[in-house]
């Protein structure tokens, strides 16, 4: 695990910082300037000072209506913008998706499941994760922090979609996927486990929508290549911008660069993201 990028806190699990990944190229993300996190409703007093300390003054959330009105987010001393970018819920934004299952109207939940309902997302917020990215990329709103419920659905797309265009290989873009296991799950599946036994619902039914399993953060990026990547822009795949740009390399677009610019991402934002955030 990379304890050194945890930020510890009393109200928040997965909050971490995304700076120290190194890039094909050589270069790292910028340590203190992205921050990826979980919902921001429960943080302490020590919590505040610690984020506030971090310098971080803009907070993007994912979260949509419902969820916000659930869960009110605290924010810290400096921070200036706060942005919604609402992605919508993975399951159901008026009732939780823990709910759902201890009603009964969720049963089981596969890695297939998780692939789609990830493209769903994707294919139908792609202007969202065009502008987060371009916020992402201004000097002016970094250090920045983003967040949704858990930290790892919306959360986890847009860290990898971020850490992609920045030239992170691609097995250390899913070990930070991962990580959230480790982070969150893994403690929220144990307290669970016991609450779902006594509606008669197998805790393995529903791992994957607890979790962050590789195969599936793994199985959206390389379906982002095939539909966005370099070779997709011959038979029209990639949209009005699939084949456009550079990716950290100096060649064409890659798959997730490659959509972003298809969701309307302005050509030039990849190459100053990369300016701004690789050292």
């Amino acid at each position: 695990m990379r304890r050194d990028a945890v930020v510890v806190l009393e109200g928040a699990r997965n909050c971490r910082d995304l700076g120290g990944y190194r890039t094909a190229s050589g270069r790292r993300v910028r340590p203190g300037a992205l921050f990826r996190s979980d919902r921001l409703n429960s943080l302490s007093a020590d919590d505040l000072q610690e984020l506030a300390s971090r310098g971080i003054r803009t907070v993007v959330d994912f979260r949509a209506g419902p969820e916000i009105e659930r869960d009110r987010s605290r924010l810290w001393a400096g921070v200036t913008s706060h942005i919604s970018l609402p992605v919508g819920d993975t399951v159901d934004g008026d009732i939780s998706m823990v709910d759902q299952i201890l009603a009964g109207r969720l049963h089981s939940v596969s890695e297939a499941d998780m692939v789609e309902l990830y493209m769903k997302m994707l294919l139908t917020y792609g202007e969202r994760f065009a502008q987060f990215v371009s916020v992402a990329a201004d000097i002016d709103h970094l250090p920045m922090l983003f967040h949704c419920t858990a930290g790892k659905d919306r959360s986890g797309l847009a860290a990898a979609l971020l850490l992609e265009v920045l030239g992170v290989d691609r097995a250390t873009v899913l070990d930070d996927y991962c990580l959230t296991n480790e982070l969150r799950s893994l403690q929220r599946i144990s307290e669970l486990t016991p609450q779902f036994a006594e509606v008669d619902i197998d805790i393995d039914d529903v791992r994957p929508i607890l979790s962050a399993p590789r195969p599936v953060m793994a199985a959206v990026l390389a379906e982002l290549d095939t539909r966005y990547g370099s070779h997709a822009g011959a038979n029209g795949t990639a949209g009005r911008n699939g084949s456009a740009g550079s990716a950290a390399s100096g060649s064409a677009a890659s798959g997730p660069e490659g959509y972003l610019l298809a969701a309307g991402l302005n050509p030039g934002v990849p190459e100053m993201l990369r300016a701004n955030l690789l050292i």
